[in-house]
């Protein structure tokens, strides 16, 4: 049976998507999977909308994927294809999983929840022209009323899913604003040469602006956080290794990895070692979950790329944020993975700004706390966004600070941060400590103390360091209008977008 599957991200690596295509192809599906790298602000062309139409003909099913900022575009596209046939759509992904009744609107039905079994199950009996409307973690759209299905149990047996499909014959990408059949060239020009993948799934955590704590109460009596087996990774590594031998760099992009115990870590590192010998990158870090041991281990089989979440040094919001780990175990953290700057060429720390309920004190708490930390680092400055089903959504609901949800955050970008002084400040802290260098925490008092910025004396000192940085900002400058130019060239107009949002 052939299927349609639908990525409109910027992200080419696409884990979820992907996953679900290698389910059905492994069942005998004829699967296609089309890679619409597109930001979440731009829509897409009349032309490119007509080649999607294209695409999908014969289809007897088509999926998109869709998270809440892409929701815009996956109408776009769901609209078009309507249009033209009458083919089931079904969308997946977290958003239609928080608002199912919301995405039925435009969708015929919605997966809600983790879909390898889910989307399997009903391919499989749509092909054998078997009822399906009582699958488990499905909601239908019949005519004028939803049918509703209980969810399905989370996975728990992650070895029995199989690996990502880079099976690239199958696949198709917009380039150049044109959809091009794929091929090693353009996969190589759009993921770069680094691989990812995830060695565990969920979060054992309750942050209360992450959709991962709405998922959690939607499976109360489940054990959130799942791991693969060592041998089971490895053996995807290896296997990418070989289908794409472009890659140069592993990264781990879950949010516990470092939660495997140390017995676990050290296993993975002797087979990392014997058998893959990459350079790794490993994200979604946290103060708690970092020790001397697991990070020797890794730093030796090779991590050098490591991001760990502070988001706050103020005590108010970290209550606020339910993030349960003191400012001095972060700065035991941070030691720990300073003692290995000299194989441990990046080191990210990620901060939220502009949340409403944070005073400028709070965020001063922040900017003292950061000026304190060894250097080099560098910041990665996220703007707070309330997506639907956090706590924080249903707080910002009733204060009064969301009053149109597409406006306020469907279409709201999470790096773009408002320009004022201290939020400033944080990009002047990152440009310093990038280099090894950071604002002392003397001087960061001077640029933040309340009398001096009422005698306006604060701007000498920030105009004084901005120019003293001015030159590390303009090699910054010249390596993305390098970059740019690069992408220009290939049509990546969504990554030009986001260089944008980002520095600008």
């Amino acid at each position: 049976m052939k299927i349609t599957l639908i990525s409109p991200y910027p992200d080419l690596q696409a884990f979820g998507i992907r996953t679900i295509s290698a389910c059905l192809k492994q069942e005998g599906h004829d699967v296609q999977l089309l890679f619409l790298p597109k930001h979440f602000t731009e829509r897409y062309k009349t032309k490119t909308l007509n080649e999607i139409v294209k695409l999908s003909k014969e289809s007897y099913l088509i999926g998109i994927s869709l998270m809440t900022n892409f929701f815009d575009n996956a109408v776009q596209i769901t609209q078009k294809l309507k249009e033209n046939y009458d083919i089931p759509i079904l969308w997946g992904g977290i958003h239609p999983t928080i608002r199912p009744e919301e995405c039925l609107n435009y969708a015929d039905m919605v997966c809600i929840g983790e879909g390898e079994e889910t989307i399997v199950e009903l391919s499989n009996k749509m092909e054998d022209g078997q009822d399906y409307y009582d699958i488990r973690g499905i909601w239908f759209k019949d005519k004028d009323k939803i049918i509703t299905n209980p969810i399905r149990p989370l996975t728990q047996s992650l070895d029995n899913i199989p690996f990502p499909d880079y099976d690239y014959g199958s696949h198709y990408i917009l380039n150049n604003e044109c959809i091009q059949k794929m091929d090693i060239k353009l996969l190589t020009r759009h993921i770069g040469r680094t691989y990812m993948t995830m060695p565990t799934r969920g979060c054992p955590f309750g942050c209360t602006y992450c959709c991962n704590n709405t998922i959690n109460k939607m499976h109360p009596n489940e054990k959130p956080l799942r791991k693969r087996s060592v041998n089971n990774i490895i053996k995807e590594l290896v296997k990418v290794k070989e289908l794409l031998p472009f890659i140069a760099c592993i990264k781990f992009d879950d949010d516990a990895f470092l939660s495997l115990s140390v017995e676990e870590i050290n296993e993975f590192c002797e087979k990392y070692k014997e058998n893959v010998r990459l350079p790794l990158n490993v994200t979604g870090v946290t103060p708690s979950t970092v020790t001397r041991e697991k990070l020797s281990l890794l730093v030796d089989a090779g991590l050098n790329s490591i991001r760990m979440g502070i988001q706050t040094g103020s005590e108010r919001t970290k209550k606020l944020y339910n993030r349960h780990y003191t400012n001095h175990q972060v700065e035991i953290a941070v030691k720990i993975i300073n003692e290995f700057k000299d194989r441990i060429k990046t080191v990210g720390y990620d901060i939220i700004l502009d949340n409403p309920w944070e005073t400028d004190d709070d965020l001063i708490k922040t900017l003292m706390f950061l000026s304190k930390l060894p250097t080099p680092y560098t910041l990665g400055i996220f703007s707070l966004n309330f997506y639907p089903g956090t706590e924080l959504y249903i707080k910002a609901k009733m204060d009064g600070i969301i009053t149109d949800d597409l406006k306020d955050v469907y279409r709201k970008h999470y790096h773009n941060c408002n320009r004022t002084y201290l939020n400033n400040l944080f990009l002047l802290l990152d440009n310093y400590a990038s280099i090894g260098v950071g604002i002392s925490p003397k001087i960061m008092f001077l640029l933040t103390n309340q009398k001096i910025r009422q005698l306006k004396l604060h701007w000498l000192l920030y105009i004084y360091l901005s120019i003293l940085v001015f030159p590390i900002n303009m090699k910054r400058f010249i390596s993305l209008v390098q970059e740019g130019l690069k992408d220009i060239q290939t049509g990546n107009w969504s990554r030009i977008h986001s260089y944008v949002r980002r520095y600008f």
